[in-house]
């Protein structure tokens, strides 16, 4: 019977036109909850079966994330169960959903920062070969580029050429679906037509390079990845001894601007649909002593 309870909840589900994904994962739910009733003999203790169920998703999940997506589906499937008559009721406070811990945020202090700029600098000065020496250029890059940008790893990883406009001194930011344009600060365009100038003289076999950021090795000359993004940052953090990534370092660039500027003005400018979530990130960073 319970097997035909999951099967008229997926029919329920897909009337709705529910997507797909949340159609599988819900009554996926649904059968691991009717098969804990099953296997812990609360078939015929319905109440004490559902409290029972929510105490093992509490021991067994660990985030308020993944305890709450189970909890959702909870919600649906024994609603569905109600308004169709196969239970009398339910319990509706043992579903509420879980707090969400609330995680600090850190930014970088001054003298970090500073060592973060001059990292691969210092390595670009020393470097042996050609390829160290280009590999040091565009980490360099890519490291001032969300320094003086604040943009997102994913929104990095899109940048072309094509995109900076020199004689306005402006940039276009790809986004999902669309792009922001943003002022391009002139050390940032130094650096960059450096790197561009270096690029195009390491990779001299391509006749065209619209894509500003390059891999080498078995990726020689296509576009990098965010996961190549955070491996440059994972070596940096390895070279200085503390921790550094993509995201602290924009936050740190968000926490100046806000010290600065009015927030109407910077949540758009930061890629942020809403001035709410701008607001909620800068009360969550604090300083590492």
């Amino acid at each position: 019977m319970e097997n035909y309870y999951a099967e008229a909840f997926r029919a329920f589900l897909q009337s709705l036109n529910k997507s797909p994904h949340t159609v599988k994962q819900y009554v996926n739910d649904a059968k691991q909850f009717e098969k804990f009733l099953d296997e812990e003999s609360f078939r015929d203790q319905f109440q004490d079966g559902l409290k029972a169920y929510i105490n093992h998703l509490y021991t067994h999940y660990n985030t308020a994330n993944s305890v709450n997506r189970k909890l959702a589906a909870m919600r649906a499937y024994l609603e569905f169960l109600y308004s169709r008559k196969y239970i009398d009721s339910y319990n509706e406070t043992l579903l509420e959903p879980v707090a969400k811990k609330v995680t600090k945020l850190f930014a970088l202090t001054e003298c970090e920062l500073r060592q973060v700029l001059d990292c691969w600098h210092n390595l670009y000065k020393i470097a042996q070969t050609e390829e160290h020496a280009w590999l040091a250029m565009r980490n360099l890059t890519i490291t001032y580029a969300i320094a003086m940008l604040g943009i997102k790893p994913a929104e990095l990883v899109k940048m072309k050429w094509s995109h900076i406009n020199e004689n306005e001194m402006t940039i276009h930011i790809m986004e999902r679906s669309t792009y922001r344009t943003l002022d391009l600060p002139e050390k940032l365009l130094e650096i960059l037509l450096q790197y561009k100038q270096e690029t195009e003289m390491f990779f001299s076999q391509l006749e065209q390079i619209d894509d500003v950021w390059l891999g080498v090795g078995n990726k020689l000359g296509e576009p990098i990845t965010v996961k190549t993004v955070e491996r440059v940052f994972l070596q940096m953090s390895q070279l200085l001894g503390f921790k550094v990534t993509c995201t602290n370092l924009r936050y740190t660039v968000i926490e100046m601007y806000m010290q600065q500027e009015e927030t109407d003005d910077l949540f758009e400018k930061f890629g942020y649909a809403r001035k709410g979530v701008l607001i909620e990130r800068h009360k969550r960073l604090l300083k590492e002593e």
